[in-house]
């Protein structure tokens, strides 16, 4: 009997909770896709994706916290609203027990048909998900097979059982504390109004607006200098800005209005503003938690995209070289300072298919601070604080070998002559300044002339002199690197072979550091053109992955929030709007109105995400920049993209609870 109950019970209240079933059908299906992947036919090479499964394994246990916090939160609503259907029950002889009983039997099976449909719409997904994988991964797809991961499938059942029998307790004891008086008088009862004196309100939002003001100064500011304490603070002022924003908004807002009748005292606004008034004093707290979700929506997903643009065009701008191994110098490693030594003693040696050049790094007495001070950027001149850069220097007969085996012309130098070469935009700056004001430098008490009538980049990011031989001989080695070319175009798998095996010989060179100086006396790191290829392209899936997977349950956590907290509404508002009918209120007037409370309800944490968002675009280039990144973000595509997304998923929920709202209201 009480099984039918239940079953009754879903089929009648399916229609007005369609938020529920499809926030937990959707949950099931993002959970099963994301965990799916490493099962899925286009990964055969599991080496390219071995850390990104690893990703998502570890952000699968929040991300299942963040899921149950929703189902608990969902369900909360829904008894709410069906407290006095328990009060019937009760009256009718049935024991809390047995109507607990009811909640589980409701639980199971809305749980059973949740998962079930969440794994069918997941498993015809991850088919499309494995075709993308493929192309971000570029991995063989001629051998595509349905596939279903019967692994993925148990931990889904597993985290969403988990969170269903939390559900069952959490009903259980709502339930057993219920008095029957208020089960009974549950729909008599509207929504008691959080009233809040309108000049604190209006004080309180001014304030919140210092607070943001102060937080996105010190994010702008301080950005170049994360490690400052002032930088973090600006994470606290924006959080604290943020919540008094949304707890002074309502009053703020309402004294405003009151001003001006016109639009006050018009149609339904009155109403729609004392709705408005009353649930962001109620949910100023979750208005919040929605507007910071929904900042970091825009920010992971237009950084993520903004990523994979700049690092598909460095697939453009591959090194010439196919192969480069490095000999890292240092106090530790004094015996072996030349790579093809080094590479000798370790047995590796490549046919005649190949050339090299090799070039030797060395450490002037310059620090780079003090070269480009007058000129260099703020953000500049910390990074040069920070790592302590002091100008490199190579040979000129080493680099003029490397140009020629690159195709590239001979760089004449005199010997009263110095180049400077550097890829970093930022020095770039900074070095052309240098050149208009002096044509000169110092080195070791001895003058320069700077040659500026050619522009040259090397493998080198940073700052970089290039100066003639006989001067070199006081100056400390740092490393020495072999450039490797295949000047026949045969025996390509060689290098790859020969590279790999070194590589295996020095695996996990900061964990066993100490172990391989021991054994070898040296270090050497080692890869080739292919060998990055494939590390961008995987860096570019695992970020895309780690992006949508983020970004998805933020945005899906925020709508769900918000269009609860509206559905809740509908029902505890239910007398209001039986008065605006009784004293003349057209369907159409009403329909408006809840279309336009909707509307600000969703839009009010989302205008605001939005401005955070541009101040935190902004703080994520300095940040790049700062730490030694070459990477400046191109946020434009990306922010349409991410815009079409959010228009998609966020307007969804936005126009479901819309037609949810107005059914309730429509059908009491």
């Amino acid at each position: 009997m009480y099984s039918k109950i239940a079953i009754n019970n879903i089929k009648k209240s399916f229609k007005d909770y369609a938020i529920y079933f499809m926030t937990l059908t959707l949950a099931v299906s993002i959970f099963y896709n994301f965990n799916s992947i490493s099962s899925q036919t286009a990964m055969n090479d599991i080496n390219k994706i071995g850390v990104l499964v690893k990703l998502i394994s570890y952000i699968s246990v929040f991300m299942s916290i963040v899921f149950g916090g929703l189902i608990i939160y969902a369900n909360n609503a829904l008894l709410k609203k069906r407290k006095k259907e328990f009060g019937i029950y009760a009256i009718l002889g049935m024991s809390k027990r047995k109507i607990s009983q009811i909640l589980i039997y409701e639980t199971f099976i809305v749980g059973i048909i949740s998962l079930v449909m969440g794994l069918i719409i997941g498993i015809v997904l991850s088919q499309g998900i494995s075709v993308l994988t493929a192309k971000l991964f570029e991995l063989n797809m001629n051998e595509y097979t349905f596939n279903l991961s019967i692994e993925s499938v148990n931990k889904t059942f597993l985290y969403f059982a988990i969170m269903f029998i939390l559900v069952m307790i959490f009903n259980t004891v709502i339930v057993s504390k219920q008095k029957l008086i208020d089960m009974i008088n549950a729909s008599r009862k509207n929504e008691s109004i959080k009233s809040r004196n309108t000049i604190i309100s209006a004080i309180i939002f001014i304030i919140s607006l210092y607070a943001l003001g102060k937080a996105y100064y010190l994010g702008l500011h301080f950005a170049h200098t994360p490690q400052n304490i002032d930088f973090p603070l600006s994470i606290i002022w924006g959080s604290l800005g943020t919540l008094l924003f949304f707890f002074g908004l309502s009053g703020f807002t309402v004294l405003i209005l009151r001003r001006s009748e016109q639009i006050y005292f018009k149609k339904l606004n009155i109403f729609v503003i004392k709705q408005f008034y009353n649930k962001i004093n109620t949910n100023f707290l979750s208005m919040t938690a929605t507007c910071l979700m929904l900042f970091l929506t825009i920010v992971i997903l237009s950084t993520s995209l903004s990523t994979k643009h700049i690092l598909e065009k460095r697939l453009e701008d591959l090194p010439i070289y196919d192969g480069s191994i490095d000999l890292s110098i240092s106090d530790e490693n004094q015996e072996v300072q030349d790579v093809k030594e080094a590479l000798k003693r370790v047995g590796f040696k490549l046919s005649n298919s190949y050339e090299d050049a090799v070039i030797d790094y060395y450490r002037t007495d310059i620090k780079k601070l003090n070269l480009l001070n007058e000129y260099a950027s703020l953000a500049l001149k910390e990074r040069f604080k920070e790592f302590d850069s002091r100008l490199g220097s190579i040979k000129i007969s080493q680099y003029n070998e490397l140009r020629r085996l690159r195709g590239e012309a001979i760089v004449d130098l005199k010997e009263n002559e110095i180049l400077l070469i550097t890829c970093d935009e930022e020095e770039q700056e900074a070095l052309q300044k240098l050149i208009e004001k002096q044509n000169e430098i110092k080195i070791s008490g001895k003058k320069y002339t700077i040659k500026t009538n050619i522009n040259i980049k090397h493998e080198n990011s940073y700052l970089l002199a290039v100066i003639p031989d006989s001067f070199l001989g006081s100056m400390m080695k740092s490393s020495s690197t072999m450039y490797i070319f295949n000047t026949s175009g045969q025996n390509k798998e060689e290098l790859e072979d020969k590279v790999k095996e070194l590589q295996a010989k020095f695996a996990d060179i900061s964990y066993n550091r100490d172990k391989l100086l021991d054994k070898y006396g040296f270090i050497l790191r080692a890869d080739t053109k292919v060998g990055i290829y494939n590390q961008v392209k995987s860096n570019i899936g695992t970020t895309i992955y780690i992006a949508i997977y983020l970004g998805f349950v933020f945005l899906i956590a925020s709508a769900v929030m918000l269009a609860i907290q509206q559905l809740t509404e509908a029902s505890d508002s239910l007398n209001r709007y039986k008065t605006l009918k009784k004293i003349g209120a057209s369907e159409q007037m009403i329909n408006k109105s809840i279309f336009t409370q909707i509307l600000i309800h969703f839009m009010t944490p989302l205008s605001l995400a939005l401005i955070h968002s541009v101040i935190g675009l902004k703080i994520m280039n300095t940040l790049s920049k700062s730490a030694g990144l070459l990477i400046t973000f191109e946020f434009g595509p990306t922010i349409i993209i991410t815009g079409v997304v959010i228009f998609m998923i966020y307007g969804g929920y936005f126009y479901t609870t819309y037609l949810g709202y107005k059914n309730i209201v429509k059908n009491d």
